[in-house]
């Protein structure tokens, strides 16, 4: 910002400085005068800039609004039970709270979101990616007895509005019992990511 000032301080002063009319004119005040409205319009472009830059960098911000959160550990979930992501493994001009699991979209858009469930052998999961309480997909996975582990991941795009919440939530039939299985670095995972801003 002060480099904005002092290039609008040279100009101006380049500008009034040398001019013809200020140099042929011996009044005082007149030259004051002229001054006075040349600094007056140097403040309103440097307050014209400064509201620019000021806008160029919140539009920047949200432009860029990404997030991926993982779990930390194995936990069963009863239905109608949000998935509480609690690991932030990124996170940028998004406003995710990883004590509730809930994203709170800070601009209306077009999103990509995705998550990942992972389970052992004989468990079900199902979930769902609630927009503002309205069910936008589901994921059901079934691993049978002979399988050991087994991860899924499903991928939406959708519409977002400023302020909607988006989280992840077990769904209410299939199993009274999500267990989420926890292994090494795989994880279950939930991302979002800003594809087209309105």
């Amino acid at each position: 910002m002060d480099f904005i000032f002092k290039l609008c301080l040279i100009f101006v002063l380049l500008k009034v400085v040398p001019s013809k009319s200020i140099r042929n004119d011996t009044d005082t005040d007149s030259r004051m005068e002229l001054m006075e409205t040349s600094m007056e319009k140097m403040e309103q472009r440097i307050l014209n800039l400064t509201n620019e830059v000021t806008k160029l960098s919140k539009r920047k911000k949200d432009e860029h609004v990404m997030f991926y959160v993982t779990l930390s550990s194995d936990i069963t979930l009863n239905q109608r039970s949000i998935v509480k992501f609690n690991e932030i493994q990124y996170e940028e001009g998004a406003n995710l709270n990883s004590g509730d699991g809930v994203f709170v979209s800070p601009v209306s858009g077009v999103f990509m979101f995705a998550w990942t469930i992972r389970t052992s052998s004989g468990k079900i999961i199902y979930t769902e990616l609630m927009v503002d309480n309205v069910v936008k997909a589901t994921q059901i996975l079934q691993p049978g007895s002979s399988v050991p582990k087994i991860q899924t991941t499903q991928f939406v795009i959708c519409r977002v509005n400023e302020g909607d919440h988006v989280w992840i939530e077990t769904g209410k039939g299939f199993t009274s019992e999500n267990f989420f299985d926890e292994y090494y670095s795989s994880k279950s995972s939930f991302m979002g990511i800003l594809i087209h801003r309105f």
